[in-house]
């Protein structure tokens, strides 16, 4: 994911529509890709990413200063697909299978599975190393780990896949790579899922609350005029 701006990143933090808009398209791309990578199906993918982005709006005002949002969006992207892992892939239906170059060979899909048979956190650094190609600080933040445990769990993830791919591994891990980065969504198909949610997260709320402001006025001016009125007939 994108470094976005400093200044966009304050800005968002009020809940500045355009620095909103701005964040949000910096980083959605690289949370749909992770989030369809850690499901391995479109349809759960598509639902963590949405969730994601939607309450990434809501905690932008809880930021503090030293918030980086590619450490947030991936921790948790991660958080969320942990709650939906008893929803995987049937065979060879794996998004990291059709989203892979042609030819596919039957060893590739055999890897595949096998990063599927890693314990959870073990997937989480192979596919944040190989595809997101993060270092060990990075992993270990968006894993919620320290760096040790990260390194310990890429360390065994790689053993148990070069177990299944033997001297392949090298090419296995660059097509896995390859189809990961094809997991990212076209832009033009972001923006209209970025401006809805900037709608409802954000214009929608503020103009919810200047009504409610105005019907407060209102009931206010009225229990002030109604007084006055009151004090008049009482006085006279």
């Amino acid at each position: 994911m994108p470094e976005t701006p400093a200044d966009i990143v304050a800005s968002a933090r009020k809940l500045r529509p355009d620095a909103v808009r701005q964040l949000l398209q910096d980083q959605a791309p690289g949370v749909y890709r992770l989030a369809y990578a850690l499901s391995g199906r479109w349809d759960v993918g598509r639902g963590i990413a949405r969730f994601v982005l939607n309450r990434s709006v809501r905690m932008m005002p809880r930021w503090g200063p030293e918030t980086e949002p590619v450490n947030w969006y991936n921790r948790f992207t991660i958080q969320v697909s942990r709650r939906s892992a008893k929803h995987q892939p049937k065979p060879g239906k794996d998004v990291l299978i059709e989203q892979a170059m042609p030819p596919i060979p039957p060893e590739y899909v055999a890897f595949v599975a096998a990063v599927r048979k890693l314990d959870t956190q073990q997937r989480e650094a192979f596919l944040l190393r190989y595809g997101e190609r993060l270092q060990t600080r990075s992993m270990a933040l968006a894993m919620d780990c320290s760096t040790e445990a990260a390194d310990n769990h890429l360390r065994v993830a790689d053993q148990s896949l070069r177990l299944v791919a033997g001297a392949n591994f090298d090419a296995l891990s660059q097509k896995l790579a390859d189809a990961f980065a094809h997991l990212t969504p076209d832009s033009n198909d972001l923006v209209p899922s970025v401006n809805t949610v900037v709608f409802r997260k954000v214009w929608l709320r503020k103009w919810i609350r200047r009504i409610v402001t105005l019907i407060l006025l209102a009931v206010l001016v009225g229990l002030l005029w109604g007084g006055w009125k009151l004090y008049t007939v009482v006085r006279t």
